[in-house]
């Protein structure tokens, strides 16, 4: 079964990490388009803002367990560093039980949301604002399946840790 869950968590990483990519390659993409055909050739693309602010959306919300996953998001870790082992694993896992309700409560959230919100449609392109919402929840599910898999692999002192502690513990004293 762990390797099953293993398998999962790579190819789930890896699809959100090339959905990341073309999103921010589309909204590159967009945006520059709409430039030039707004003050080149003064035929606006009317609907590009709104595609382009829910890849925004849905990039965000990809980021987020894509940043936990590479160790990339913002932690104040000054207390942290100074505590022994014992004590940063009792303060991990007390930072993963925190980082669990928070995130079952966002995905419940962002759930209910989606609910409320499903049967309006954006005003350009006419698709269902639940989709726009829909990355709320699909991203802290994501952020939650991933940092189950590192609390399993690696113990609670590890979930949280920043790529800077992680070069801090991997120096000689």
């Amino acid at each position: 079964m762990l390797a099953f869950l293993r398998s999962l968590d790579k190819r789930l990483a890896q699809l959100e990490d090339l959905l990341i990519m073309a999103m921010v390659a589309m909204i590159a993409s967009l945006l520059g388009l709409g430039v030039v055909l707004r003050y080149v050739f003064n035929n606006p693309l009317t609907w590009s803002e709104e595609f382009v602010v829910t890849l925004f959306v849905w990039s965000v919300m990809l980021g987020v367990p894509s940043a936990l996953r590479s160790r990339m998001h913002i932690r104040i870790d000054v207390m942290i560093l100074r505590l022994s082992h014992t004590a940063r694993r009792i303060v991990g896992g007390i930072a993963c039980l925190a980082g669990l309700v928070i995130m079952c409560a966002a995905v419940y959230a962002g759930y209910a949301h989606t609910v409320g919100v499903w049967s309006s449609q954006t005003p350009m392109l006419g698709f269902s604002m639940g989709w726009i919402f829909l990355a709320m929840p699909v991203g802290f599910a994501l952020t939650l399946f991933h940092g189950s898999m590192m609390l399993m692999e690696e113990g609670p002192e590890r979930v949280f840790q920043n790529a800077t502690e992680t070069v801090i513990d991997s120096a000689p004293v």
